[in-house]
């Protein structure tokens, strides 16, 4: 069975690791990038989306814009997908309180716990 990468596949932040730390916490480790690590907080998110195909295919994601260069859009599609989802493999649009944005894969405890969070405030 397939599972998720939990990594940063563009924007911001690219190439660094997602875990989750408890069940309604989860950040960004800066190690690749040699900064400070990213918790996925209110303080620190403005704004998340769980992407699927239709929201990639209709191009309504302000999230997206800016994100990625139009070649890896069918990428993403894939990433997106409904039978990813199943799986358990998850692809968020993150944007930051500094604006910086990210595209972000990961598994559905890390959807969870940043969900939770996120309510919680």
């Amino acid at each position: 069975m397939a599972s998720a990468r939990n990594i940063v596949l563009a924007g911001d932040y690219t190439g660094c690791r997602v875990f989750r730390m408890s069940a309604s916490l989860a950040y960004i480790s800066g190690t690749m990038k040699k900064i400070d690590d990213i918790y996925l907080v209110p303080e620190n998110v403005k704004r998340f989306e769980v992407l699927t195909e239709d929201i990639i295919r209709s191009g309504n994601s302000l999230l997206l814009t800016g994100v990625l260069d139009p070649g890896l859009l069918i990428h993403l599609k894939l990433h997106a997908s409904e039978a990813m989802q199943k799986k358990g493999i998850y692809t968020l649009a993150l944007k930051f309180q500094d604006d910086k944005r990210s595209l972000l894969e990961v598994d559905d405890k890390i959807l969870a716990a940043l969900v939770k969070r996120m309510q919680e405030s």
